[in-house]
């Protein structure tokens, strides 16, 4: 493992919990010797390898931001421009992103599944 570089990254409490149990069961193992810090970096470098791509689009959906998005078109928008049908098209986009949302496919398995 490369040499651990100083940074500073801020847990939510489910990340947080999550890592300390997976140090705990690491470090209990024989043999190994690793640091939370070590193992977060590791968890990063195989998540960034093997599964960003993947989940690029749901992580983008996940964390999109409808104020900037909005910003960014009202920046372009020009005079001659429909402001109505702008915003329209905009508020169909804002609302499309949400990974929130329930997939209609989704749901019909999981009641599939229950029955």
């Amino acid at each position: 493992m490369n040499k651990l570089k100083s940074g500073r990254i801020i847990l939510d409490e489910e990340a947080k919990t999550a890592l300390s149990s997976m140090y705990d069961e690491i470090r209990d193992q024989e043999c190994v010797k690793v640091t939370p810090a070590k193992l977060s970096s590791w968890i990063i470098q195989k998540f960034y390898s093997s599964y960003f791509r993947q989940h690029k689009a749901k992580i983008t959906k996940d964390h999109f931001n409808s104020k900037e998005y909005l910003k960014g078109i009202m920046k372009n928008v020009g005079e001659e421009e429909n402001l109505e049908e702008i915003l329209r098209k905009a508020l169909t986009n804002i609302k499309t992103p949400r990974a929130s949302r329930p997939n209609a496919k989704r749901s019909q398995q999981e009641s599939n599944t229950e029955v």
